[in-house]
């Protein structure tokens, strides 16, 4: 079983750190990789540096068990895909389980990734879902989602989509960001290392 969390963790914030052991636990996982989106290709640049964030999530996952930092995006230099990273992954893993944990949120944008299609063939989704929170309104997800969809924690490796409820913390990047930017008390959304290195180096200032 190989569990993955991306994202471009700019920063990486408390919201990000307990979605990825909620799942862990979730899953059973023994270890849940962090996995730097280093230059994602499907948005907008982030706010700081590849090398910056690699160390905010270096620095995030130090004292925990079962979060690794995972840089395997960061020593490319072509925009990074989830579904060419899976891919490679699946080339040096081919007979592992994969899961790909997303929030049901960003499960919601599925349609507009690069070859969302395949995604699935490589690995299986887990989306957590805050409960409550409707499903997606777009009939290809659902239907998709209708199709692929199990309660257990499949032994295949790939191609088949959990949903987990949980009250996650409601934090994002882009308020952290703000928040840094007009000086706004941020204590309690980021880890206390994270908020240390932000301060040394002026980011988001």
């Amino acid at each position: 079983m190989i569990c993955l969390f991306g994202g471009t963790f700019d920063p990486v914030h408390e919201g990000h750190l307990a979605a990825a052991r909620t799942a862990g636990r979730w899953l059973g996982a023994r270890a849940v990789r962090m996995l730097l989106a280093a230059r994602p290709g499907h948005r907008s640049q982030p706010a700081v540096s590849i090398e910056h964030r690699w160390q905010m999530l270096r620095i995030a996952c130090e004292d925990d068990p079962v979060l690794v930092p995972d840089d395997f995006e960061v020593h490319g230099v072509r925009p990074s895909y989830t579904v060419e990273t899976l891919e490679r992954l699946r080339h040096d893993h081919p007979g592992e389980a994969f899961f790909w944990i997303m929030g049901g949120d960003a499960f919601a944008d599925l349609g507009s990734w690069h070859r969302c299609d395949e995604v699935l063939d490589f690995c299986h989704l887990v989306l957590l879902q805050r409960p409550g929170r409707r499903s997606s309104s777009d009939e290809a997800l659902r239907a998709l989602l209708a199709e692929r969809a199990t309660g257990e924690v499949p032994d295949s490796p790939a191609g088949r989509i959990l949903t987990i409820d949980a009250s996650m913390p409601d934090i994002s990047a882009t308020a952290v960001r703000r928040k840094l930017a007009h000086g706004d008390e941020v204590a309690h959304l980021l880890p206390a290392g994270v908020l240390t290195y932000i301060r040394q180096h002026g980011l988001y200032a």
